[in-house]
């Protein structure tokens, strides 16, 4: 047998002769693999394969135009009428199109169909590059009586019949005509998750344009416009140029007093315009997070590396014989490192499949993890790219282990050493470059804590915020108006207290508490904490016409102590205070402070304010204030925005209901969908989803974050400790001839422990030092390039660098005592 065969044959048996070499490198190195090869597998798919449903990305731009109502909250101001308007002023560009994606249930056959549903312009499959699979194209003339329905949807529930054209869905209680089944357009950006399960409701633009705009309205019911230009690198307008076109767009669509009203308005809004590339616009954040992960988990990749390096140089230095006989009968250096590589090559094979496995189940679990944070999820596989990912990765890592596991090996050291009785340190082992690389390993580590500890602060505070108010076993039930008619009947009324709004909200309300047992309806609105979130503005006359951006929110007279939520001043209005309809309201103490600045909040009880551009209008009195609640979570900084809780509730597409359930029992659909429909056919679409719920939803990114940064910080603890100890007990190993002869001369274990210790001083300190320096300035840089990072926090950092600190002084302390408290005369005979 050759020798380079005898090395492989060598390096297959010393997996299972020598576990303590080659079961860290498969564990450490293969778990790290997998770490990097999924951020690969997400980065490749993210970046560069096919949009699905989307051919023509290399055309498309988007445009966001929106109103920056505080620091955290923006509102997008497109619908179809403006997209109209917009298009034809900047025609020039190329060809303008809208998509709108939301959650639909329908129903074919009996058979419920949770789906996505895209609004959008009659253009959108020609500039998206939608393929049409049967039937009609969007473009067909009055599509608003059409609808057409995707692929998936089409074989899930017609079995891919080419008979379902011309078939009707009902939905909300109107009837449409499948017109045609369009190819599943999964790459949209959207809150929700995209289902493959998709209906089209497609604008007929020519209508829109003959319909009058509510031009004040900001709904964000459009995110953002697609541009189709010849080569995809239009110049899109300025921020400068829109708001001259939003000028006369108001100019053209307002009459009388309330032009200047309006343009007042938008002039003291702040807004904000991003432009970028179709891709870029559909992955958001995930860009940066992607950035994030690269660099965190190639961190790790080189702390393994690192590890293993010292791990390995220990091994091929207790081999110093071998290597001296080897060259002694005309081997070269080349040869030897060749013949490691050989002997390495099986474990690292191994480490390679241990990395796709991980790989694997980590992309399998990526959904449960992640849930909807991430765009594309379904298209996240193992791809060739990740394949030769880890076939160059293994490479060079065996190439470089080979390299410098024996780097100190030179032929005068080794003839020595063949010399020698071989007692005390080796003659080649002056662990130079072990101690090198530690220095790296602990500057790698306090670089990544440092970023790790940041973002699982933030994320920390987003997720367990103070909301301000119990939630208890509490429900939101949803409904939608079928038609618009019903809508403005609704909203036509001059006293609340006699409106069909109220005497309907009542009746739903009683109705709820009959059919479900012991429930009780809170408010006919959404509770404290919800999904949606609406904004108004006044301006305070008593404050030199500051214009308020505020929340407006509902109360009923049992609201704020069934959520037990704090009054601080006053009293919440009474039940016969909202049956007379008085016109009184509750702030939180943000309003209070912004109205009222100069005042106790027992001083502005009883005071009032102005929330209508109508002098005539009666004046708002302040019955109460209660404290600062939290309305939407999962986000780092609250939305900002003072609340006024008002007992007239207005609806629109939707109603919402919060219902309180006792401990332990629960409200579903089905306990009031008979009677509902029954009493209540224009109600359409009714969901049941828990408080609790809706925060598990909106803290899901945050808490992902959270979990995903907690174990990053984990493994780098685990991977510097592993290290630092490994080291001390390969140094100490070393010098045990050494320690064993001052022990037998009278020196205390304590005093060789601070030996020891002392000795690794210099390395700790030029690992920790520059650690420090690197973390603080390259955390800086990242913070003005990724948006999603904190501030930086001073006393995380000192607290991070002490935690670190004492985890490697006891590293260094733990594997140096058990070597000391040894038998120093079996020391003295083993060596």
């Amino acid at each position: 047998m050759s020798l380079m065969k005898k090395s492989l044959y060598q390096g297959i048996v010393r997996i299972f002769s020598i576990p303590r070499l080659s079961i860290p490198l498969i564990l450490t190195l293969g778990l790290t693999l997998g770490a990097v090869l999924t951020v690969i597998a997400i980065a490749s798919t993210f970046l560069h394969q096919p949009l699905q449903g989307v051919k023509e990305e290399a055309h498309l731009q988007t445009y966001e135009y929106r109103f920056q109502m505080s620091d955290t909250l923006s509102v997008s101001y497109w619908n179809m009428n403006r997209l109209i308007a917009f298009s034809e002023q900047f025609k020039d560009l190329g060809e303008w199109a809208a998509i709108a994606p939301a959650e639909q249930d329908i129903e074919i056959n009996n058979i419920t169909y949770t789906t996505t549903r895209y609004d959008a312009s009659s253009n959108i499959t020609s500039v998206l590059g939608s393929q049409l699979l049967l039937g009609d194209d969007v473009t067909i003339e009055a599509p608003e009586k059409y609808i057409w329905i995707s692929n998936s949807l089409w074989q899930q529930a017609y079995g891919g019949q080419k008979s379902v054209l011309g078939k009707q869905i009902s939905i909300a209680n109107q009837n449409y005509i499948i017109a045609g089944v369009i190819e599943d357009v999964m790459a949209v950006k959207s809150g929700p998750a995209i289902l493959p399960q998709q209906v089209w409701f497609i604008a007929n633009l020519a209508q829109v344009k003959q319909q009058q705009d509510s031009v004040g309205a900001i709904r964000n019911e459009i995110d953002f416009l697609i541009l189709k230009s010849p080569n995809g690198q239009a110049i899109l307008p300025t921020k400068e140029q829109t708001d001259a076109w939003l000028t006369d767009y108001v100019s053209q669509n307002v009459s009388g007093d309330q032009v200047q009203m309006f343009l007042d308005f938008l002039s003291n809004t702040k807004k904000v315009v991003k432009a970028s590339d179709y891709r870029s616009n559909l992955l958001g954040e995930s860009e940066g997070l992607i950035v994030a992960l690269f660099a965190a988990v190639t961190g790790l990749l080189l702390m393994a590396t690192l590890n293993l390096l010292n791990l390995f140089i220990a091994h091929y230095q207790s081999r110093t014989k071998e290597f001296a006989i080897q060259i002694s009968l005309g081997a070269s250096l080349n040869k030897v490192r060749t013949l490691v590589l050989l002997e390495n090559l099986p474990s690292f094979i191994l480490a390679a499949i241990t990395g796709l496995l991980v790989t694997g189940w980590a992309l399998r679990s990526l959904p449960l993890i992640a849930g909807d944070s991430l765009p594309m999820i379904d298209a996240i596989t193992i791809n060739g790219l990740t394949i030769l990912a880890s076939v160059l990765i293994i490479f060079l890592l065996s190439v470089l282990f080979s390299a410098l596991a024996i780097v100190d090996i030179d032929k005068h050291a080794l003839a020595n050493n063949l010399n020698s009785s071989g007692k005390g340190i080796q003659a080649q082992s002056n662990q130079w470059l072990s101690r090198v690389l530690m220095i790296f390993q602990l500057s790698i580590a306090s670089i990544l804590l440092t970023a790790s500890v940041m973002v699982a602060m933030q994320s920390y505070q987003a997720v367990y915020q103070e909301l301000g108010y119990d939630i208890g076993n509490s429900y939101n039930i949803s409904l939608s108006v079928s038609d618009d008619e019903y809508i403005t009947q609704l909203n036509d009324f001059e006293d609340y207290g006699k409106s069909e709004t109220k005497q309907l909200l009542n009746n739903l309300s009683a109705l709820i508490e009959k059919q479900v047992a012991n429930s009780e309806v809170v408010v006919a609105d959404y509770g404290p904490l919800s999904g949606s979130l609406q904004v108004s503005a006044f301006r305070n006359n008593e404050n030199g016409g500051q214009r308020v951006v505020h929340q407006v929110r509902s109360l009923s007279a049992n609201f704020f102590t069934t959520f037990n939520i704090e009054m601080l001043a006053g009293a919440n209005l009474t039940q016969a205070q909202i049956d007379n309809n008085e016109n009184r309201v509750v702030i939180d103490a943000s309003m209070a402070k912004t109205l009222f600045p100069a005042l106790s909040y027992q001083e502005v009880i009883g005071k009032t304010f102005q929330t209508s551009q109508d002098p005539e209008a009666p004046a708002t009195i302040i019955n109460g204030i209660v404290a600062d609640t939290i309305s939407q979570t999962g986000i780092a900084e609250p939305l900002g925005l003072p609340a006024v809780y008002s007992h007239r509730i207005r609806v629109g597409g939707n109603i919402q209901l919060t219902v309180m359930m006792p401990e332990g029992k629960n409200i579903t659909p089905e306990m009031i969908d008979s009677e509902l429909k029954r009493q209540h056919p224009r109600l359409t679409n009714l969901q049941v989803q828990s408080l609790h719920d809706i925060w598990l939803t909106q803290t899901l990114n945050q808490r992902v974050s959270l979990w995903v940064v907690l174990t990053m910080t984990a493994l780098t603890l685990f991977l510097a400790a592993i290290g630092v100890a490994g080291l001390t007990q390969m140094t100490t190993n070393h010098r045990k001839y050494e320690l064993a002869v001052r022990m037998a001369t009278g020196a205390k274990q304590s005093r060789l422990v601070k030996f020891i210790l002392k000795d690794a001083l210099i390395m700790l300190a030029l690992g920790l030092g520059l650690g420090f320096i690197f973390s603080v300035f390259a955390y800086q840089h990242m913070e003005q390039t990724l948006e999603m990072l904190p501030n930086f926090n001073w006393l995380a950092m000192t607290l991070l660098d002490v935690a670190l600190i004492i985890i490697v002084l006891i590293s260094v302390i733990l594997p140096a005592w058990r070597v000391i408290r040894s038998d120093p005369m079996q020391a003295l005979r083993e060596e």
